[in-house]
């Protein structure tokens, strides 16, 4: 039992400690490995309701979506100009990860579920 509460204290600081320090603005612009071109990646609409979507999304291959308290609640695979249905998660406050290649994480960023 105290194993597992370490465990969830150092998981719940870890992720508060990633969480203070990443990014959430809405436009996120990263330099692929190429650094010839920039890409504008933009999570929309926040706050969602049913579904959200990414535009530019050429380096991105996975959508990860988890909750405040780190449990992953949703993945997809990245396709360009699709959305992703979040309809069925309860309102509040999430993080969206989108992954690269080699489930590199490229940005986190806050989204309001509504």
């Amino acid at each position: 039992m105290k194993h597992s509460l370490l465990f969830l204290f150092l998981f719940v600081f870890s992720l508060s400690v990633a969480y203070s320090q990443t990014s959430f603005s809405d436009r996120l612009t990263i330099k692929p490995q190429n650094n010839k071109e920039k890409v504008d990646l933009q999570i929309f609409p926040n706050p969602a309701i049913d579904y959200i979507g990414i535009t530019k999304n050429e380096v991105v291959r996975h959508v990860a979506v988890f909750n405040l308290v780190g449990r992953q609640m949703k993945n997809f695979d990245a396709v360009d100009g699709e959305k992703y249905y979040v309809g069925d998660l309860p309102r509040g406050m999430y993080l969206v990860q989108l992954l690269g290649a080699d489930n590199q994480i490229i940005t986190t960023q806050r989204v309001n579920k509504r």
